[in-house]
């Protein structure tokens, strides 16, 4: 079954799984700052007061969510505001509550339980997320997601695709000036268009 955790660290030793979005009405702010704070640094092993990458995807692992380094680099794409292929703390906290809302629309539309999508359930959590893709969009993004080619996503895999098809979305806008949802570039607009989505 699918579900949703994040390791509450403390300098001494691991605690049991938690989910911090979930405690919120049992716990006061500053208490899940904290452990969110704690989290961070555990992962933050430079000591720079960012998360790179690599120390991402560790932090992602230790909540349970086992993300290819791909979707790992596009997750930190979306939230690196200073575009040093960093984040900062919150940076990262935003990132997760970000995760934290996929997964959640995950488990809502697993409707038979299963821990997966299959394809219909998939196209229904796009629609819900605001992503309306037609056929031939929606079958090449969740190609690229399922890489065994099983008719199914995962937890990972539907979070990976949503941070890709965000990251398209952005994209697209920056082009999409009149916001007419349509927009006519040349080859070498479409190439880093193309580029910024991977």
């Amino acid at each position: 079954k699918a579900t949703v955790s994040v390791l509450y660290w403390s300098p001494k030793r691991r605690q049991k799984k938690m989910n911090p979005y979930v405690q919120q009405h049992q716990q006061p702010n500053r208490e899940l700052q904290q452990q969110m704070m704690n989290w961070f640094n555990f992962v933050d092993k430079d000591r720079s007061g960012k998360v790179d990458v690599k120390e991402l995807q560790v932090a992602l692992q230790q909540a349970g969510l086992r993300f290819s380094m791909m979707s790992c680099n596009m997750l930190l794409r979306l939230f690196d505001g200073s575009q040093t292929g960093t984040v900062n703390f919150q940076e990262f906290t935003n990132l997760y509550g970000w995760v934290q809302q996929k997964q959640m629309s995950y488990m809502h539309f697993d409707r038979d339980r299963s821990g997966f999508l299959d394809m219909q359930e998939t196209h229904n959590a796009l629609i819900h997320a605001g992503y309306n893709l037609d056929q031939h969009a929606f079958y090449a993004a969740v190609r690229v997601y399922d890489p065994d080619h099983n008719g199914r996503m995962s937890m990972t895999e539907y979070v990976g695709l949503c941070a890709f098809l965000q990251i398209a979305t952005n994209t697209f806008v920056s082009f999409d000036t009149q916001r007419s949802g349509n927009v006519t570039m040349n080859l070498n607009q479409f190439i880093y268009a193309a580029a910024q989505c991977k």
